[in-house]
């Protein structure tokens, strides 16, 4: 379990997308501070610690074993409780390479109001401040 972890967090630092601006950027980027939260057994995320104009950024690993570690972001919007996806890819390995055309902005997203139970957990958890978790920097 601790294997899978250490190489996921690795193969997660080495995907980190990477946007000129962070500020518009959807995804989190390797400059920002974030949290750590355990969600599970074979999943756990990553969320942005600072929030831009009510938006929160988040990331959900899966551990789906030899396939590889499904990667994906979230962005929350606290005031009005709607979120957006922002991006999802597999990493199957060290080597996993980000496409350039991926990056996408926080103008270029959909919201939409949570309606299953994975998706309201998100909301809830990022914007209910039960996020009580130690800060950490994305590492590259």
């Amino acid at each position: 379990m601790f294997k899978n972890l250490v190489i996921v967090a690795a193969l997660a630092s080495a995907s980190t997308a990477f946007a000129g601006n962070s500020q518009n950027a959807a995804i989190i980027s390797d400059k920002e501070e974030i949290i750590t939260v355990v969600v599970a057994e074979n999943t756990w995320a990553v969320v942005a610690t600072n929030s831009n104009k009510g938006l929160t950024k988040l990331r959900e690993f899966h551990d789906m074993g030899d396939a590889g570690v499904q990667q994906i972001d979230y962005v929350v919007n606290c005031s009005n409780r709607k979120l957006s996806m922002a991006d999802f890819r597999v990493l199957k390995g060290m080597a996993t390479q980000n496409a350039k055309d991926s990056e996408r902005e926080v103008a270029d997203l959909s919201f939409y109001q949570p309606v299953i139970q994975h998706d309201i957990n998100i909301v809830d958890n990022v914007c209910g401040g039960k996020l009580a978790m130690g800060k950490a920097s994305s590492v590259n």
